[in-house]
This record gives structure tokens, sequence and C-alpha cells, in this order.
């Protein structure tokens, strides 16, 4: 098991969420702890808890700002920084600025599939 546990350590990302106006608020102290790798912004609930709805128009000066001062923490800290894109072009803008990016989610994936095949299905 230590052996385990020291390639563990060393191979493995530990990612934490930001997706919440307290998030946003304790973000540097987030950042700060030791052997947190990755911080991974999750749009839609961060919109929910910030704006009251969702999907943020992403142009909110309030959904901005708290995307940019999570950035901000996250490069202090030399963490990595993620977020949620809903789709290619977003990704390729998102790239600019995140290192990763998550193209979708497993509900979207499926509801653009079943989309497309429905068009075909009417064709």
């Amino acid at each position: 098991m230590p052996a385990y546990m020291k390639t563990a350590n060393e191979t493995l990302i530990t990612c934490v969420q930001i997706e919440s106006k307290a998030g946003v608020e304790n973000v540097d102290a987030i950042c700060a702890v030791p052997g947190v790798d990755m911080i991974f912004i999750g749009p839609n609930d961060l919109a929910l808890s910030l704006l009251g709805y969702v999907p943020a128009k992403g142009d909110e000066p309030e959904f901005v700002d708290a995307i940019d001062k999570i950035v901000a923490a996250a490069r202090k800290h030399g963490k990595w920084v993620s977020r949620l894109s809903n789709n290619g072009a977003l990704c390729k803008e998102h790239l600019k600025v995140f290192d990763t990016v998550a193209m979708s989610y497993d509900v979207r994936a499926i509801q653009n599939w079943y989309t497309a095949e429905l068009q075909v299905a009417r064709s």
C-alpha cells in the first residue's frame, strides 16, 4: 500500500470545483491548499448561485468578475484552471484562458446527438 500511495500522489490530479458564490469568495484560500492541482469552474451552477438563473449569457459583470477572480487565484497559486464549455467554438475561446476545458456534459451530448438523429429521421 505505501508504494501505491506514493505513486498515486505523484500521478493523480486533485481537482476541486468552484460553482458557488461562497466558492468565489473563498477562492484564494481554496487555491492555497497544498496538494490541489487544478481548479474547475462549473459555470452553470456558478451562474445559478450568482445570478439566479442558468445558463449565464456570459457577459454579466458579476459572472465575468467571478471567473476572472477564480483564474487569477489559480494562477497566483500555480494551479491549473479549467471549465466547462458548451460547444466547440467556446472551447477554442476558452483554451486561450484556461489550461483545459471539458466540452459539454453527458446530458447535453446525448441531447445534441438525439436532436441531430431526429432531424435525420424527419428529413
